[in-house]
């Protein structure tokens, strides 16, 4: 009976702690990609660059509509009570008559300034090159954040292998220390070669210690990285990935760089904005035209004008009525100046202007150039690294199979403990270096694809498979 009520009670227990878990539905790990555009919405430093670029664009459309013509609404009443000096028909009874004036205007309208060259236009270009500069500052600091959220996360796939070829050392370790237990037993070697093993197997548990906590420490690094709690879980991959050489030329590479990267478009723009506001000095040579246009209507209740109406059962019997005047007016106004003394004033604003456009071409064709250098640099380091990693793949399997023969002759008496350690080390040291070179290449290509310009931050970290 006991037994059946605590199997009740347990089974009741069960199916409420799965009913309140239900609801609570955990969330899906984040692959590198869900944890980019995590970061890009979390990271304050490119919510601040989000926030001036917004700004930017704000201050570029109110210049920008300047330049087309205005039109508006308006609504007057206007009103004007007087008594003058002039009695009117009362006067010769000494009284005065008060003057009333009412009107009300509704209306539609507005003023159209065209100058060529005008203050209008540098504006809007101004603000236009504000834009360009403040968009290209987000997106170095998105290209930044997702290089830099890739780089965390290859560091914690790096130090999970680590952790990984930590524990099988301290497998291997634990063999020869059983090997080495066996071998004294047997009288084949001495006691003291069962000291040793401890110890190695000893430094291997501490050094799989230290490798579990350098694990932890990186997956929580880079939660901190991205904004996300600790308790944010991840989709972390077992291995690394070992994509292929990008099979784009360097010059057609170069040539993506100088037609994608932003910086190189707001420094073209720096110089039609240094050209543009030479020809604009100019402007008051040619003719300045003003257009301004109205229409609507105007009432005037104090005016009444009599009129005849019919009225049914009665006939025709005269009538008032209040003045409404429709309106519409169009007028332009061409100016033409032509100035005849100077004093210098126009040559000295050109020489200021062309010295302003040679200056903008020259920090233009220094972006380009450090544009392909950036380019180039990059993907020879990508061809570095990739050789160094085919280079560590080989003296990988050579160290793990060193490794694997060192064990079964120590197991067999045919050689000594020491070789058979150094063999398990130059394995484990080799297994590690493999897994650097792996990152170190993957982060070597997502540093190509920021510096040839991709948009998209998520795309940036998108290096195959």
């Amino acid at each position: 009976m006991h037994v059946k009520l605590r199997s009740a009670v347990a089974l009741t227990v069960f199916v409420l702690a799965a009913g309140s878990a239900i609801p609570a539905r955990a969330a899906a790990p984040l692959d590198l990609h869900a944890a980019v555009r995590y970061a890009l919405d979390h990271d304050p430093a490119v919510l601040q660059h989000r926030a001036t670029v917004a700004q930017n664009e704000a201050t570029y459309a109110k210049d920008h509509a300047a330049e087309f013509p205005a039109v508006a609404g308006s609504l007057q009443n206007q009103v004007i009570k007087s008594n003058g000096a002039n009695p009117g028909q009362f006067g010769e009874f000494g009284l005065t008559q008060a003057q009333v004036f009412s009107q009300n205007t509704a209306q539609i309208g507005g003023v159209w300034n065209l100058y060529n060259g005008s203050l209008a236009q540098i504006q809007a270009q101004e603000a236009k090159r504000q834009v360009e500069s403040s968009r290209f500052d987000l997106r170095r600091a998105e290209q930044q954040l997702a290089t830099d959220v890739a780089a965390a996360w290859y560091n914690v796939v790096q130090q999970r292998v680590a952790l990984k070829l930590a524990d099988g050392d301290r497998a291997y370790q634990r063999e020869l220390l059983d090997a080495a237990r066996a071998q004294e037993r047997v009288g084949r070697v001495a006691g003291v070669d069962v000291l040793r093993a401890q110890v190695n197997a000893l430094r291997s548990l501490a050094t799989f210690t230290s490798a579990a906590a350098a694990e932890q420490n990186a997956r929580e690094s880079f939660a901190q990285r991205i904004g996300a709690p600790d308790s944010m879980q991840f989709a972390f991959p077992v291995d690394l990935p070992e994509p292929a050489l990008p099979q784009t030329p360097i010059d057609g590479l170069i040539a993506q760089a100088l037609a994608s990267r932003s910086d190189i478009a707001s420094e073209r723009a720096q110089v039609a904005l240094a050209r543009l506001m030479d020809q604009a000095i100019e402007s008051d040579r040619l003719p300045q035209l003003q257009l301004n246009y109205a229409f609507g209507n105007a009432e005037i209740p104090t005016t009444q004008t009599t009129s005849t109406q019919f009225v049914p059962g009665i006939g025709y019997v005269p009538g008032v009525s209040v003045n409404r005047v429709g309106f519409w007016q169009i007028g332009a106004t061409e100016t033409f100046t032509v100035p005849f003394i100077e004093y210098g004033a126009r040559r000295a604003q050109h020489r200021a202007a062309r010295a302003q456009v040679d200056a903008a071409l020259a920090t233009l064709a220094s972006g380009e150039s450090g544009v392909a250098v950036d380019v180039k640099q990059d993907f020879r380091a990508v061809e570095t690294a990739h050789a160094n990693l085919i280079t560590s793949r080989e003296a990988d399997r050579l160290g793990a199979e060193s490794a694997r023969i060192a064990q079964l002759q120590y197991r067999n008496g045919l050689i000594s403990l020491t070789d058979a350690t150094a063999a398990e080390q130059s394995a484990l040291s080799a297994a590690n270096d493999l897994v650097a070179a792996r990152v170190a290449y993957l982060n070597a290509l997502v540093r190509l694809r920021a510096a040839v310009g991709v948009a998209d931050p998520v795309s940036v970290v998108d290096v195959g498979s």
